[in-house]
Protein backbone atom coordinates (compact mmCIF):
# COMPACT_ATOMS: atom_id res chain seq x y z
CA UNK A 1 0.00 0.00 0.00
CA UNK A 2 1.41 3.40 -0.99
CA UNK A 3 2.02 6.13 1.58
CA UNK A 4 -0.91 8.12 0.16
CA UNK A 5 -3.29 5.18 0.45
CA UNK A 6 -2.04 4.42 3.97
CA UNK A 7 -2.69 8.02 4.99
CA UNK A 8 -6.20 7.94 3.47
CA UNK A 9 -6.96 4.63 5.19
CA UNK A 10 -5.68 5.90 8.54
CA UNK A 11 -7.79 9.04 8.29
CA UNK A 12 -10.84 6.94 7.37
CA UNK A 13 -10.33 4.75 10.47
CA UNK A 14 -10.05 7.85 12.65
CA UNK A 15 -13.25 9.27 11.11
CA UNK A 16 -15.09 5.99 11.71
CA UNK A 17 -13.81 5.79 15.31
CA UNK A 18 -14.87 9.36 16.03
CA UNK A 19 -18.31 8.76 14.50
CA UNK A 20 -18.75 5.49 16.40
CA UNK A 21 -17.80 7.13 19.69
CA UNK A 22 -20.27 9.98 19.16
CA UNK A 23 -23.11 7.64 18.16
CA UNK A 24 -22.34 5.47 21.20
CA UNK A 25 -22.78 8.46 23.51
CA UNK A 26 -26.34 9.09 22.29
CA UNK A 27 -28.16 6.61 24.59
CA UNK A 28 -26.12 7.88 27.55
CA UNK A 29 -27.11 11.49 26.93
CA UNK A 30 -30.73 10.49 26.28
CA UNK A 31 -30.94 8.66 29.62
CA UNK A 32 -29.49 11.77 31.28
CA UNK A 33 -32.18 13.97 29.68
CA UNK A 34 -34.90 11.60 30.88
CA UNK A 35 -33.63 12.07 34.44
CA UNK A 36 -34.53 15.76 34.05
CA UNK A 37 -38.19 14.92 33.41
CA UNK A 38 -38.19 15.28 29.60
CA UNK A 39 -40.27 12.71 27.67
CA UNK A 40 -39.45 11.06 24.33
CA UNK A 41 -41.72 13.37 22.28
CA UNK A 42 -40.15 16.51 23.72
CA UNK A 43 -36.65 15.14 23.23
CA UNK A 44 -37.05 14.06 19.60
CA UNK A 45 -38.75 17.37 18.68
CA UNK A 46 -36.01 19.47 20.28
CA UNK A 47 -33.32 17.27 18.77
CA UNK A 48 -34.67 17.82 15.28
CA UNK A 49 -35.21 21.54 15.84
CA UNK A 50 -31.49 21.80 16.54
CA UNK A 51 -30.34 19.35 13.85
CA UNK A 52 -32.63 20.24 10.92
CA UNK A 53 -31.07 23.67 10.15
CA UNK A 54 -27.64 22.04 9.84
CA UNK A 55 -28.92 19.38 7.44
CA UNK A 56 -30.76 22.09 5.49
CA UNK A 57 -27.58 24.18 5.21
CA UNK A 58 -25.52 21.22 3.95
CA UNK A 59 -28.28 20.17 1.54
CA UNK A 60 -28.58 23.72 0.19
CA UNK A 61 -24.81 23.87 -0.32
CA UNK A 62 -24.87 20.58 -2.27
CA UNK A 63 -27.85 21.81 -4.33
CA UNK A 64 -25.98 25.00 -5.27
CA UNK A 65 -22.74 23.12 -5.94
CA UNK A 66 -24.24 20.48 -8.26
CA UNK A 67 -26.74 22.15 -10.65
CA UNK A 68 -26.50 19.25 -13.12
CA UNK A 69 -27.71 16.81 -10.44
CA UNK A 70 -30.82 18.79 -9.46
CA UNK A 71 -33.18 16.93 -11.77
CA UNK A 72 -31.93 13.64 -10.29
CA UNK A 73 -32.45 14.95 -6.75
CA UNK A 74 -36.04 15.95 -7.61
CA UNK A 75 -36.80 12.62 -9.30
CA UNK A 76 -35.54 10.54 -6.37
CA UNK A 77 -36.83 12.85 -3.63
CA UNK A 78 -40.28 11.23 -3.01
CA UNK A 79 -38.73 7.83 -2.29
CA UNK A 80 -35.98 9.35 -0.14
CA UNK A 81 -38.59 11.32 1.82
CA UNK A 82 -40.52 8.12 2.56
CA UNK A 83 -37.38 6.25 3.58
CA UNK A 84 -36.31 9.14 5.80
CA UNK A 85 -39.62 9.02 7.65
CA UNK A 86 -39.23 5.27 8.18
CA UNK A 87 -35.56 5.34 9.15
CA UNK A 88 -35.33 8.53 11.18
CA UNK A 89 -38.87 9.11 12.46
CA UNK A 90 -40.32 5.64 13.11
CA UNK A 91 -37.03 3.99 14.13
CA UNK A 92 -35.76 6.96 16.16
CA UNK A 93 -39.07 7.50 17.95
CA UNK A 94 -39.30 3.82 18.93
CA UNK A 95 -35.69 3.87 20.11
CA UNK A 96 -36.25 6.93 22.29
CA UNK A 97 -39.39 5.39 23.78
CA UNK A 98 -37.50 2.15 24.49
CA UNK A 99 -34.82 3.97 26.49
CA UNK A 100 -37.50 4.93 29.02
CA UNK A 101 -37.80 1.24 29.94
CA UNK A 102 -34.42 -0.43 29.36
CA UNK A 103 -30.75 0.20 30.06
CA UNK A 104 -28.51 1.96 27.57
CA UNK A 105 -26.45 -1.24 27.32
CA UNK A 106 -29.40 -3.47 26.34
CA UNK A 107 -30.61 -0.86 23.83
CA UNK A 108 -27.22 -0.76 22.12
CA UNK A 109 -26.87 -4.55 22.03
CA UNK A 110 -30.33 -5.01 20.47
CA UNK A 111 -29.57 -2.32 17.89
CA UNK A 112 -26.24 -3.97 17.18
CA UNK A 113 -28.13 -7.00 15.80
CA UNK A 114 -29.34 -4.72 13.02
CA UNK A 115 -26.84 -6.18 10.46
CA UNK A 116 -28.29 -9.68 10.96
CA UNK A 117 -31.78 -8.28 10.33
CA UNK A 118 -30.51 -6.71 7.11
CA UNK A 119 -29.09 -10.06 5.97
CA UNK A 120 -32.39 -11.89 6.65
CA UNK A 121 -34.51 -9.24 4.93
CA UNK A 122 -32.11 -9.18 2.00
CA UNK A 123 -32.50 -12.95 1.67
CA UNK A 124 -36.31 -12.89 1.88
CA UNK A 125 -36.86 -9.85 -0.35
CA UNK A 126 -33.97 -9.86 -2.82
CA UNK A 127 -32.98 -13.56 -2.64
CA UNK A 128 -29.43 -12.56 -1.69
CA UNK A 129 -27.22 -15.52 -0.71
CA UNK A 130 -26.59 -15.74 3.02
CA UNK A 131 -23.30 -16.64 4.74
CA UNK A 132 -22.80 -20.38 5.13
CA UNK A 133 -22.67 -20.08 8.91
CA UNK A 134 -25.77 -17.84 9.13
CA UNK A 135 -27.45 -20.02 11.77
CA UNK A 136 -24.39 -19.81 14.01
CA UNK A 137 -24.38 -16.04 13.54
CA UNK A 138 -28.09 -15.70 14.32
CA UNK A 139 -27.83 -18.09 17.25
CA UNK A 140 -24.96 -16.13 18.79
CA UNK A 141 -26.67 -12.76 18.21
CA UNK A 142 -30.01 -13.58 19.74
CA UNK A 143 -28.61 -15.77 22.51
CA UNK A 144 -26.49 -12.77 23.55
CA UNK A 145 -29.54 -10.51 23.55
CA UNK A 146 -31.60 -13.03 25.53
CA UNK A 147 -28.83 -13.36 28.11
CA UNK A 148 -28.79 -9.62 28.87
CA UNK A 149 -32.58 -9.36 28.45
CA UNK A 150 -33.20 -12.16 30.97
CA UNK A 151 -30.86 -10.58 33.52
CA UNK A 152 -32.35 -7.08 33.12
CA UNK A 153 -35.92 -8.38 33.26
CA UNK A 154 -35.18 -10.26 36.49
CA UNK A 155 -33.64 -7.16 38.09
CA UNK A 156 -35.53 -4.24 36.48
CA UNK A 157 -39.02 -5.71 35.96
CA UNK A 158 -41.41 -6.45 33.11
CA UNK A 159 -41.03 -2.99 31.51
CA UNK A 160 -37.83 -4.41 29.98
CA UNK A 161 -40.01 -6.58 27.71
CA UNK A 162 -41.80 -3.55 26.27
CA UNK A 163 -38.57 -1.58 25.86
CA UNK A 164 -36.78 -4.45 24.13
CA UNK A 165 -39.73 -4.98 21.77
CA UNK A 166 -39.79 -1.28 20.87
CA UNK A 167 -36.09 -1.08 20.11
CA UNK A 168 -36.21 -4.32 18.09
CA UNK A 169 -39.09 -3.01 15.92
CA UNK A 170 -37.06 0.18 15.49
CA UNK A 171 -34.07 -1.89 14.37
CA UNK A 172 -36.25 -3.70 11.79
CA UNK A 173 -37.53 -0.33 10.53
CA UNK A 174 -33.98 0.94 10.13
CA UNK A 175 -32.95 -2.28 8.39
CA UNK A 176 -35.73 -1.79 5.81
CA UNK A 177 -34.58 1.81 5.37
CA UNK A 178 -30.98 0.66 4.81
CA UNK A 179 -31.86 -2.00 2.23
CA UNK A 180 -33.89 0.33 0.03
CA UNK A 181 -31.58 3.31 0.50
CA UNK A 182 -28.39 1.71 -0.86
CA UNK A 183 -29.14 2.21 -4.59
CA UNK A 184 -30.40 5.75 -3.95
CA UNK A 185 -27.25 6.67 -2.04
CA UNK A 186 -25.19 5.46 -5.01
CA UNK A 187 -27.18 7.78 -7.29
CA UNK A 188 -27.52 11.02 -5.30
CA UNK A 189 -24.57 10.69 -2.89
CA UNK A 190 -24.55 9.88 0.80
CA UNK A 191 -24.51 13.49 2.03
CA UNK A 192 -27.49 14.68 -0.03
CA UNK A 193 -29.41 11.49 0.73
CA UNK A 194 -28.84 11.96 4.46
CA UNK A 195 -29.90 15.60 4.34
CA UNK A 196 -33.15 14.90 2.49
CA UNK A 197 -33.98 11.90 4.68
CA UNK A 198 -33.30 13.75 7.94
CA UNK A 199 -35.25 16.82 6.87
CA UNK A 200 -38.31 14.73 5.91
CA UNK A 201 -38.17 12.99 9.29
CA UNK A 202 -37.80 16.36 11.04
CA UNK A 203 -40.95 17.72 9.39
CA UNK A 204 -43.02 14.69 10.40
CA UNK A 205 -41.61 14.73 13.95
CA UNK A 206 -42.51 18.40 14.39
CA UNK A 207 -46.02 17.83 12.97
CA UNK A 208 -46.46 14.91 15.38
CA UNK A 209 -45.30 17.05 18.27
CA UNK A 210 -47.61 19.96 17.36
CA UNK A 211 -50.61 17.59 17.32
CA UNK A 212 -49.81 16.04 20.71
CA UNK A 213 -48.17 18.87 22.68
CA UNK A 214 -48.40 22.62 23.09
CA UNK A 215 -45.47 24.82 22.12
CA UNK A 216 -44.89 25.56 25.81
CA UNK A 217 -43.84 21.90 26.24
CA UNK A 218 -40.56 22.81 24.51
CA UNK A 219 -39.63 24.86 27.57
CA UNK A 220 -37.71 22.11 29.36
CA UNK A 221 -35.06 24.12 31.19
CA UNK A 222 -31.56 25.17 30.28
CA UNK A 223 -29.81 21.96 31.35
CA UNK A 224 -32.14 19.75 29.27
CA UNK A 225 -31.81 22.13 26.32
CA UNK A 226 -28.01 21.97 26.49
CA UNK A 227 -28.00 18.16 26.62
CA UNK A 228 -30.45 17.98 23.71
CA UNK A 229 -28.26 20.36 21.72
CA UNK A 230 -25.29 18.05 22.38
CA UNK A 231 -27.35 15.05 21.21
CA UNK A 232 -28.44 16.89 18.04
CA UNK A 233 -25.00 18.12 17.01
CA UNK A 234 -22.44 15.71 18.48
CA UNK A 235 -24.51 12.48 18.57
CA UNK A 236 -26.55 12.98 15.38
CA UNK A 237 -25.34 15.47 12.76
CA UNK A 238 -21.55 15.31 13.11
CA UNK A 239 -21.23 11.49 13.39
CA UNK A 240 -23.63 10.94 10.48
CA UNK A 241 -21.30 12.93 8.23
CA UNK A 242 -18.13 11.40 9.73
CA UNK A 243 -19.34 7.86 9.10
CA UNK A 244 -20.53 8.78 5.58
CA UNK A 245 -17.05 10.10 4.78
CA UNK A 246 -15.41 7.02 6.31
CA UNK A 247 -17.58 4.79 4.11
CA UNK A 248 -16.62 6.77 1.02
CA UNK A 249 -12.91 6.38 1.85
CA UNK A 250 -12.67 2.73 2.94
CA UNK A 251 -16.04 1.14 2.16
CA UNK A 252 -18.96 -0.01 4.33
CA UNK A 253 -17.39 -3.33 5.36
CA UNK A 254 -14.29 -1.84 7.01
CA UNK A 255 -16.37 0.96 8.51
CA UNK A 256 -18.69 -1.64 10.02
CA UNK A 257 -15.71 -3.45 11.56
CA UNK A 258 -14.65 -0.22 13.27
CA UNK A 259 -18.26 0.23 14.43
CA UNK A 260 -18.12 -3.03 16.39
CA UNK A 261 -16.53 -1.11 19.27
CA UNK A 262 -19.73 0.92 19.68
CA UNK A 263 -21.54 -1.29 22.23
CA UNK A 264 -18.35 -1.56 24.30
CA UNK A 265 -18.07 2.23 24.46
CA UNK A 266 -21.73 2.52 25.48
CA UNK A 267 -21.36 -0.15 28.18
CA UNK A 268 -18.25 1.42 29.71
CA UNK A 269 -19.74 4.93 29.80
CA UNK A 270 -23.12 3.64 31.06
CA UNK A 271 -21.42 1.91 33.99
CA UNK A 272 -19.25 4.86 35.03
CA UNK A 273 -21.62 7.73 34.16
CA UNK A 274 -25.12 6.34 34.72
CA UNK A 275 -24.18 3.75 37.33
CA UNK A 276 -25.69 0.88 35.34
CA UNK A 277 -24.75 -2.66 36.36
CA UNK A 278 -22.24 -4.59 34.27
CA UNK A 279 -22.31 -8.24 35.24
CA UNK A 280 -20.97 -11.46 33.76
CA UNK A 281 -24.33 -11.72 31.93
CA UNK A 282 -23.67 -8.37 30.22
CA UNK A 283 -20.10 -9.35 29.37
CA UNK A 284 -21.11 -12.72 27.92
CA UNK A 285 -24.09 -11.33 25.99
CA UNK A 286 -22.13 -8.41 24.58
CA UNK A 287 -19.27 -10.70 23.54
CA UNK A 288 -21.64 -13.11 21.76
CA UNK A 289 -23.36 -10.35 19.79
CA UNK A 290 -20.07 -8.70 18.80
CA UNK A 291 -18.61 -12.05 17.70
CA UNK A 292 -21.70 -12.77 15.60
CA UNK A 293 -21.52 -9.40 13.82
CA UNK A 294 -17.77 -9.79 13.25
CA UNK A 295 -18.31 -13.25 11.71
CA UNK A 296 -21.00 -11.88 9.41
CA UNK A 297 -18.88 -8.93 8.27
CA UNK A 298 -15.93 -11.29 7.69
CA UNK A 299 -18.08 -13.59 5.55
CA UNK A 300 -19.57 -10.75 3.49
Amino acid sequence: MSAEKQSSFASAVLLALAGTFMFSMKPILIKQVYLLGVDSSQLIALRMLFAAPLYFAVGLYLWQKNPLARSLYITKMPVILGLGILGYYVASYLDLMALQYISAQLERVVLFCFPTIVVLLSRWVFKTPMPRNIWLILGLSYAGILLIFGHDMATLGHDVLLGTLLVFIGAVSFAVYTLWSKPLIAQVGSLMFTCIAMLSASIVILIHFSLTHSISALNVGNQALLLTLLIAIFATVVPSFLVAEAISRMGPERTSVVGTCGPVITSVVAVFWLGEAFTLFHLAGLSMVMLAVWLMIKNR
